[in-house]
């Protein structure tokens, strides 16, 4: 999870640069886009991280029968929530962005233009978290970094760099939904083709072990005996 960040910021860093050579306007509208971007990401955020948790609880209990459900429920909710969000901003787009810049702003037609261009893709963004919480749980981590490192650096960057020439600006905008059906298109390949089940973190201690290190001798207050 450290590397993923460091490689989502790289990302970020980079693209920045190259949004900061398109003028004031821009940078500015820019900023406000991804303010407006922080709040997006949150519902798929938050259910890829439920995903993980109710799907690692499944497969420790050997009910892997669950898993397919779990994941099905985090995509369907995760499409239904940020869906109404992104529907609920772009109603209310110039609303929204005039409270960060204000309302007569000239970078505030630029920033509805990127988020027309490029907030959608948070649906797929949230598809693919539901999908590495999922693998994730089973302790299968690398995958879903590679996968990660693919959209977001080559995929990202390589559109920008073939398509700069004829979209202007717009390919760096466009180059999120782009990046983001490249992540989940792999990560649906890896969730349905790799061998993520096949993973385990380790071998499951035995009952007697279990009931010796619960009745282990500890220094005061190091572990609660449940009483009766």
């Amino acid at each position: 999870m450290g590397i993923q960040m460091v490689v989502i910021s790289m990302s970020a860093l980079a693209l920045v640069s190259l949004v900061n050579r398109e003028g004031v306007d821009t940078t500015a509208a820019f900023g406000v886009a991804m303010q407006l971007w922080t709040y997006v990401q949150m519902p798929a955020m938050a259910l890829g991280a439920a995903v993980s948790a109710m799907t690692a609880q499944n497969i420790g209990a050997g009910r892997w029968d669950r898993v397919n459900a779990i994941t099905r429920s985090g995509v369907i909710y995760t499409l239904l929530i940020t869906g109404a969000l992104i529907v609920l901003l772009t109603l209310a787009d110039r609303t929204v962005l005039a409270l960060f810049m204000g309302s007569d702003s000239p970078a505030l037609p630029i920033a509805r233009h990127i988020h027309m261009l490029a907030t959608w893709n948070f649906l797929l963004f949230g598809v693919t978290m539901v999908l590495f919480g999922t693998v994730r749980a089973n302790g299968a981590v690398w995958a879903p970094l590679i996968i990660l490192a693919v959209g977001l650096v080559a995929v990202r960057f390589g559109w920008i760099l073939a398509t700069y020439e004829w979209l202007g600006a717009d390919a760096l905008w466009s180059s999120f939904p782009v990046a983001s059906a490249a992540n989940m298109l792999l990560a649906v390949a890896y969730y349905f083709k790799g061998g993520w089940r096949k993973a385990r973190m380790a071998v499951q201690p035995s009952v007697d072990e279990c009931i010796e290190e619960a009745e282990a001798t500890r220094e005061p207050g190091g572990a609660l005996n449940p009483a009766g």
